[in-house]
């Protein structure tokens, strides 16, 4: 649940578990080892303001300790998959997979200055949050679940067969946005639009404009998904 006033050029492109899921293209392979591998080049040497590395490690801790089952974990997690695929399959290892990204993760944001309550803890943001970053995530959630509707699959333009079902994946960032944190869902939402090539009316889009907006977005976050507006 990030500060708008204080990390806001962090927030120009995708940011967190959603940009590190959807960095693994299809010929990550290539040039790492393993998906760790992947994971530690991606992220970059420790250097200057960790603030990148909170934000992934705060998005990483909110999932692992959520409500969320291990099939919604995995059905978000497949959202960030990019259209061609590549990413690494954690079906029946959800948990663990998220606390090996914080393996990785946490070293290094501890090396860039982050504090290790800034790795360990994160401010409540769905039932109980009381901060007004929190408060305001939750008057935006009603939103999102409304635009989580819009999200269909346009099998002449998408690379990925309809499988699971659409229904179960847009209940999961249902349940992300009501009960885990209504900008993290979003992140998932234009992820799961992306990768399923769904269509986007001009009056859709300008909602998800207006939304990314108010969840304090720099003006690339968004408008990856233009693309889609037909």
């Amino acid at each position: 649940m990030h500060d708008r006033e204080s990390q806001h050029e962090w927030m120009d492109f995708d940011f967190g578990v959603t940009a590190l899921g959807s960095s693994f293209h299809g010929d990550w392979v290539l040039d790492a080892e393993d998906e760790l591998d992947h994971v530690r080049a991606y992220l970059g040497a420790p250097e200057g303001d960790p603030t990148g590395l909170i934000l992934l490690v705060e998005d990483i801790l909110r999932l692992r300790d959520s409500g969320l089952d291990g099939e919604e974990l995995n059905l978000l997690w497949r959202a960030t998959d990019p259209p061609y695929g590549g990413s690494p399959e954690i079906r029946g290892a959800e948990r663990a997979w998220l606390e090996r990204l914080l393996v990785v993760a946490v070293p290094l944001a501890r090396a860039s200055g982050a504090s290790e309550a800034d790795c360990s803890s994160y401010p409540p943001c769905g039932v109980g949050g009381q901060s007004a970053v929190a408060v305001e995530h939750r008057r935006l959630a009603a939103e999102v679940v409304e635009l989580v509707g819009s999200l269909d699959q346009r099998p002449d333009r998408s690379h990925v067969p309809l499988e699971p079902p659409l229904e179960p994946v847009r209940d999961a960032l249902v349940r992300c946005a009501e009960t885990v944190c209504s900008e993290l869902a979003f992140r998932f939402l234009l992820r799961a639009a992306d990768k399923l090539c769904s269509r986007l009316s001009p009056v859709t889009y300008r909602r998800l404009e207006r939304l990314g907006a108010a969840f304090g977005y720099g003006p690339h976050v968004v408008d990856a998904v233009r693309y889609l507006v037909a």
